[in-house]
């Protein structure tokens, strides 16, 4: 069958009424714009409140497309349906995860993330498939990106145009404004991808091509500043991968526009010390600043008017008439000879050894791979060995279900050798082994090895290039997700599923058979209860999480009394979340209404009780009461062993003597909640 990817190649002879505007090919762009830009501004959407609110908007959004007819179940094909199962199924079996957790307060978060993503492939896949559409949508996400990465180097180079309060939290690594230095690098990696295919096509309009290659140097210097191995060498491999299957005709005046400014760029910018080991506002720092930003500025200018003056040479590619297996063999015959020389660089130099090295930092015991750019060459693992440990007991322990969604933070609790706090195994999939078992592995790998393969099955014909591109970035986050927790940061993961809806829905309707009106109708009504019903969990997690903030802040500012009516509220919204009662009895204890302190302690501990902080907020409200707080104190020094708190109570707390309960539990140090406790 011969392969096509758009609605008009595949079908010239369809009803012009059937074929939706240009305004709708741009509303998908927007709107896959806005979704990154939001979720990015907010933390990458790694906290609830942020990624439920999206979830139960798309939700909504779907309920639309069902009631309108846009979605109509007769134009699905079986891998469509299949990867709608998979990823629904994950869902399911993430909330289900709950009974063997005992904790729905941390099922709560990851379940409406997963559902995040199954209802934006539901929403793009029902769109009528147009490779206009995935053009505007390509157009709209690497603008995202582009905004998000202007905004980080501005934090870096120029942060006095940026209110203190919105700076990185970190200052050695770049993480405005997701918060999180590698969640940017991969972003940014993504990028370099997408706006490097921009510059490379000779079929997408020439602003577009002049943007794309203009926004390379800034896009690969925020990589930089991350200072992210996963992200980079991702990145680096799907270029690769873009080159050796998109075979752009454009490559070649891609690359003059782009590879020398950013060449430029990076010997500018390295070593970074300059910069990351300064004091962000000290006279030294802004002035690195500022002549670091004149340069990225003054590339990115002259790789528009390289690309510019470079549209002669897509014009002559155009017109040539290469037979496809040899415009083939010239692509591969390029890349082979790049590889050879790579490989006699590295034999007349000191491979060998160096492979070695590598090898001993990659199997020997993990170190901090160090800063500045010999970071990103350093082969250790930096501590990850010990994480996806920790992941895999757990999955031998219970290799069908796991420990349940969310658990990770309480294994890594009880089973780390050393104080690191770590949430998550900085592994998708072993992390998804250890808390959802084989179940939620298979569902998760099919659900990414269909998208991928969609990816791979339109980069062929007319629109490889673009296609093409969509799987080289897919490729670099499922390998930059192997080595980290990107799935847990939606802004950098949303893109995947919403592209991988728009390639998997159907591009042929010429053996599609109607289905009956009355059916059709029935499906599309239950589609859109079914949408409406699923849009309350994550609404409600969106209001209690925002309320709960509210908490925190009034908690923050010393207002008790606000602190617990905001607290009271978010659990009328979602009342299996622990940290509203932990906010409470926090406040309870400092008022000195030590009994009431302990009802709130024990509903929080009800809640989540596998949760060292629990545990060890009940015992010390019990103490302060003057009731027994043993058995609390044990479970939490059980549930933590290297924490000092829940050491120090256990041994205080560990005596018959009432007055020395008292003593210690009103003297003891409290925990305040987090934003991200759940």
């Amino acid at each position: 069958m011969r392969p096509v990817s758009t609605v008009e190649d595949a079908e010239p002879g369809e009803p012009p009424t059937q074929r939706w505007s240009w305004l709708t090919d741009f509303l998908a762009g927007a709107l896959l714009c806005a979704l990154t830009l939001y979720l990015a501004f907010q933390n990458g959407g790694f906290f609830p409140g942020a990624t439920g609110l999206a979830a139960a908007e798309m939700a909504l959004a779907v309920a639309a497309m069902a009631a309108i007819g846009r979605a109509r179940p007769e134009q699905v094909h079986w891998w469509l349906w299949l990867s709608l199962v998979a990823i629904s199924a994950l869902a399911v079996w993430t909330f289900l995860s709950s009974a063997w957790s005992d904790s729905t307060a941390r099922v709560l978060p990851e379940y409406v993330r997963t559902l995040l993503y199954a209802l934006t492939l539901a929403l793009f896949c029902f769109l009528p498939p147009s490779a206009r559409r995935i053009r505007w949508m390509i157009y709209g996400f690497a603008l995202a990106i582009v905004i998000i990465c202007a905004f980080a180097l501005v934090a870096r180079l120029l942060p006095q145009l940026i209110l203190d309060t919105a700076l990185p939290r970190d200052d050695y690594r770049l993480a405005y404004p997701l918060t999180y230095w590698n969640a940017l690098g991969l972003l940014a990696g993504l990028g370099v991808i997408v706006c490097g295919h921009l510059s490379c096509s000779t079929r997408d309009p020439v602003p577009v091509r002049i943007a794309g290659a203009a926004s390379v140097p800034l896009l690969t210097l925020t990589l930089y500043y991350t200072l992210s191995r996963g992200a980079a060498w991702a990145a680096l491999a799907g270029v690769f991968a873009y080159v050796l299957i998109g075979r752009p005709r454009g490559v070649i005046s891609g690359a003059l526009a782009t590879l020398p400014t950013t060449l430029v760029v990076l010997i500018v910018a390295n070593p970074p010390n300059a910069l990351n080991d300064a004091t962000q506002f000290s006279p030294g720092a802004i002035a690195a600043g500022h002549h670091i930003a004149a340069v990225v500025i003054g590339c990115m200018v002259l790789s528009a008017v390289l690309r510019a003056c470079l549209l002669r040479i897509d014009r002559l590619t155009a017109e040539l008439t290469l037979q496809e297996r040899l415009h083939r063999s010239l692509v591969a015959g390029c890349l082979a000879v790049v590889f050879m020389v790579v490989v006699v660089g590295l034999a007349v130099g000191d491979a060998p050894d160096v492979v070695r090295t590598k090898y001993s930092e990659l199997t020997g015991r993990d170190s901090n791979p160090g800063g500045g750019s010999s970071r990103l060459f350093s082969a250790s693992t930096n501590g990850r060995k010990e994480h996806w440990q920790v992941a895999m007991d757990a999955f031998r322990r219970n290799k069908l279900h796991g420990s349940g969604a969310g658990t990770y933070a309480l294994l890594w609790a009880k089973g780390r050798a050393g104080s690191v706090h770590v949430v998550d195994a900085h592994s998708l999939y072993i992390e998804t082994l250890g808390e959802l078992g084989l179940v939620g592995f298979v569902l998760l790998v099919v659900v990414i090895a269909l998208i991928l393969g969609a990816f791979a099955y339109r980069a062929r014909g007319p629109d490889r290039a673009m296609f093409a591109a969509l799987l080289a970035a897919g490729l670099a986050w499922a390998a930059a997700s192997g080595v980290d927790w990107d799935w847990e940061m939606p802004a950098t993961t949303v893109w995947l599923f919403a592209f991988g809806g728009a390639a998997l829905a159907r591009t042929s309707r010429a053996r599609q058979r109607p289905w009956p009106w009355a059916w059709s109708a029935a499906v599309r009504i239950v589609a859109v209860v079914a949408c409406l019903a699923v849009a309350v969990i994550p609404a409600r997690v969106s209001i209690a999480a925002g309320r709960f903030g509210n908490a925190l802040d009034n908690l923050k500012s010393g207002d008790c009394q606000s602190a617990k009516r905001e607290a009271r509220s978010a659990l009328s919204a979602v009342g299996q979340r622990a940290a509203p009662y932990t906010l409470i009895a926090f406040c309870e204890m400092r008022e000195g209404r030590y009994r009431s302190a302990v009802a709130a302690a024990r509903a929080a501990r009800a809640r989540d009780p596998h949760n060292w902080e629990t545990n060890y907020s009940l015992a010390v409200a019990r103490a302060a009461a003057g009731l027994n707080p043993r058995a609390a104190a044990r479970r939490a020094a059980i549930l933590n062993p290297n924490d000092p708190h829940a050491a120090s109570a256990s041994v205080a707390l560990g005596g018959h003597d009432r007055q020395a309960w008292i003593a210690a539990g009103r003297t003891a140090v409290l925990l305040p909640p987090t934003a991200g406790d759940p």
